[in-house]
């Protein structure tokens, strides 16, 4: 015992070098357990956060369907008094408050690379749908109504090589086609726009309402680029659709009460001339 404590007399200072490393390391494991204990609760604190999260909204994906249906159906009431407005401003013939109805409808099925694309919907003969209707979306025209069955509407959008719609220049008023080229799903092409016509890059193409698919000014595009060649009577235009084929989700359904006593006259005329 005696030799002992004078070991320690004598190495006192080396002897409480290592009692103070041995309290630092002591305190520094400490440390790093409760770092990790905080770094583990944090952890799985956002992991049971993100499961009540998706747990949450699983419970109220019915509410939320339903909310999302009443909100289409309010935006197709809205978007349809601001048709009655139009008419009435703008003194178009036609009964103003049953011309337009608007059947809000879901995108289940939509094509964009090919050349004949098309669209399916979630509505058909059973909501009121019928072939040859027009169907857009909140940014513009989309296409037309090809073919429907109980339950379902397949649509021809504007993104297909055969579909073409009347369309005119809003600024000016002058008339065209649009039809799309095949190639880009953001682009078309307004065709037989006269050489004297001065456009400018940007100018909104509408519909021009002759073929009652679509009421007269439904936004297309805007013009991106106009070409005059060297002796060409027509400009080549590129347009900017204003619909967003590779996003699109939900639509309207154009139903034009005075399409089909349009459509008749106008089958009736050409049958006279035949």
């Amino acid at each position: 015992m005696r030799r002992l404590l004078q070991f320690l007399y004598t190495y006192k200072a080396f002897v409480v070098f290592i009692l103070l490393e041995l309290i630092s390391m002591t305190l520094i494991v400490h440390r790093e357990r409760f770092v990790d204990r905080e770094r583990y609760q944090d952890f799985f604190g956002a992991v049971i956060g993100k499961v009540l999260e998706v747990t949450s909204e699983i419970k109220n994906y019915p509410l939320l369907k339903a909310e999302h249906a009443k909100l289409l159906q309010d935006n197709a009431a809205l978007r349809k008094q601001l048709l009655q407005r139009k008419k009435v401003t703008e003194r178009l013939p036609g009964p103003a408050s049953e011309q337009y109805d608007l059947i809000p409808a879901r995108v289940i099925n939509n094509s964009i690379m090919g050349a004949k694309n098309y669209i399916t919907l979630n509505k058909g003969s059973l909501h009121g749908i019928a072939p040859g209707m027009g169907v857009v979306s909140a940014e513009g025209v989309v296409g037309k109504v090809k073919a429907v069955s109980d339950h379902y509407a397949t649509v021809i959008p504007l993104l297909h090589t055969s579909m073409q719609v009347s369309a005119k220049l809003s600024n000016s008023g002058v008339l065209g086609t649009v039809h799309w080229s095949g190639k880009s799903p953001f682009q078309a092409h307004l065709l037989h726009v006269p050489r004297h016509v001065r456009i400018v890059p940007g100018d909104t193409v509408v519909a021009s309402g002759y073929s009652a698919t679509f009421w007269e000014g439904a936004v297309i595009g805007h013009v991106k680029q106009a070409v005059l060649r060297k002796e060409a009577h027509f400009y080549d235009i590129d347009l900017t659709l204003s619909t967003d084929f590779s996003t699109l989700q939900h639509v309207y359904i154009v139903k034009n009460a005075l399409k089909p006593e349009k459509d008749a006259l106008e089958q009736h005329t050409k049958r006279s001339y035949e």
